[in-house]
């Protein structure tokens, strides 16, 4: 798995791949062609981000202020406001990643090395001043068994969950009502195998998404030795015939890898290349197909961002709405298409 890149890097990182635009400067300059103007644009580590109902967004990574350096859940509202709703230990919550209940709870589980709460999915409750479990997994009866390491978390949209777990390689349905997970597919070797239930194998699974009640993920071979990837690929996961069918949809090998991949409100699903752009996953043929890579001008309350496509990481939509994170900049743009039809003009 990639090492954590240190903060102060990533500052300086985000200082080189975007800029304050013209509004920022003493006296303001006009606006350049190609650019668009944005709802808002924030600005801090962002692990993950979620989008309510009522298009709140949340948003957990990492931060700092004069008392030291956390990871923070924040509000955005409509406005572009921005709260700090809780600060969580650093170390402890490093990869915290969010997912939305349908009652508009909003959960988070959190890879650890070893730690209380990497067997269990965390709801924060009573305003967001508190972080309590919501489900903790049964735990495994084999005593050579790891112990469990959840990495990843999908809301299924009917009160049940999906979750990835690191160590076991496996993932599993979580049913709440119930009080009880069910194991899914996962051979427990780290590699990337198509097959069914246990014969199907998952190296790093970094993004699981749902429509229909079927999953849509990214799964990664990442070798540290060199900093590359050996493999990354998006697959599917359905039940079929009474079982979990795992198959591999595309793969990248060549250094490549994805980042994120959604959904948008005609069930057409996008995918995130890093260092690429934005591409089309065409479900029949398994096709990718370029949707966005060139320059990036956006704009909002005095705050420039003048980058690329190419370096999106994370992506959502809601009805007429895209969220991009591009190089460290979290980005709402309303009525998206035709704006990016208008610039360019």
């Amino acid at each position: 798995m990639k090492e954590r890149i240190l903060l102060v890097v990533l500052q300086f990182f985000l200082i080189l791949s975007s800029c304050s635009g013209p509004e920022s400067q003493p006296g303001g300059m006009p606006e350049e062609k190609g650019e668009i103007k944005a709802d808002y644009i924030t600005s801090f580590f962002i692990n993950d981000f979620v989008v309510s109902a009522d298009n709140t967004l949340y948003s957990i990574g990492q931060t700092n202020d004069e008392k030291g350096y956390y990871v923070s859940l924040k509000k955005t509202d409509l406005d572009g406001k921005e709260t700090t709703l809780k600060n969580l230990d650093l170390g402890t919550y490093s990869f915290a990643r969010l997912a939305l209940a349908n009652n508009g709870d909003l959960l988070m589980v959190a890879k650890g090395n070893n730690e209380p709460h990497q067997d269990k999915i965390m709801r924060f409750e009573n305003n967001f001043s508190e972080l309590n479990p919501f489900y903790t997994m049964k735990p495994i009866s084999s005593p050579f068994a790891s112990k469990i390491n959840l990495f990843r978390i999908c809301n299924n949209n009917d009160n049940t969950y999906f979750v990835f777990d690191l160590n076991a390689r496996n993932i599993k349905r979580v049913l709440p009502e119930l009080n009880g997970d069910v194991f899914v597919a996962g051979s427990g070797k780290d590699e990337i195998k198509d097959g069914t239930g246990l014969d199907a194998s998952f190296a790093a699974v970094t993004k699981i998404i749902s429509l229909n009640s079927v999953l849509y993920l990214i799964d990664e071979v990442y070798d540290p030795s060199t900093g590359t990837y050996k493999n990354s690929a998006i697959r599917k996961l359905e039940y079929i015939n009474n079982e979990w069918k795992v198959t591999t949809l595309v793969s990248a090998r060549n250094g490549d890898h994805f980042t994120d991949l959604t959904f948008d409100t005609k069930n057409e699903l996008y995918v995130v290349n890093a260092g690429k752009g934005i591409f089309k996953l065409n479900l029949q043929d398994n096709n990718l197909s370029l949707y966005k890579d060139g320059d990036l001008k956006v704009r909002a309350a005095g705050k420039g961002v003048y980058s690329s496509f190419k370096y999106t990481e994370m992506l959502k939509f809601k009805g007429n709405d895209i969220y991009l994170l591009v190089s460290g900049n979290l980005i709402k743009i309303s009525d998206f298409q035709a704006k990016f039809a208008a610039a360019e003009k």
